[in-house]
């Protein structure tokens, strides 16, 4: 998957994506009439595979109805961020196929390049699966 397939669910699911400046986060989705934006600081973004991992995980939110007001308290923003983030690396990276390519003897450098995704995230996604599924143990 690319940043254009991210692009390409937004608009599938009629969510608009406008340049925003924001003050704390590089980018947010909002829910405004039953319509849903997705806010993005494109001056906060340094290339196209962060730009592509920063849109999964908002689609996420949108995808797994973990969408949260700002006032919200921080356990249910936590259990939110979390589920987007789960579909975010189920998408980029789905654990069947990260299973296969690390059978096949891919490093870490490696499956970032395959996913095309950066080697922190990555590694961030390899600690999910580890911690979540019990997985990845040598």
């Amino acid at each position: 998957m690319n940043v254009l397939d991210m692009y390409k669910m937004a608009e599938n699911e009629k969510i608009d994506i406008l340049d925003y400046k924001w003050t704390n986060a590089k980018a947010r989705i909002v829910e405004l009439n039953n319509s849903y934006y997705i806010g993005l600081d494109t001056k906060k973004i340094d290339n196209s595979i962060e730009e592509k991992e920063i849109l999964a995980e908002e689609l996420g939110h949108y995808f797994c109805n973990a969408i949260y007001f700002i006032d919200t308290d921080k356990i249910l923003k936590r259990k939110c961020e979390l589920r987007a983030l789960k579909w975010a690396y189920s998408v980029l990276i789905p654990i069947n196929i990260l299973k296969e390519k690390i059978s096949e003897g891919l490093n870490i450098y490696e499956l970032s390049d395959y996913f095309e995704v950066g080697y922190d995230y990555m590694i961030d996604c390899l600690k999910f699966y580890k911690k979540r599924y019990n997985i990845f143990d040598k």
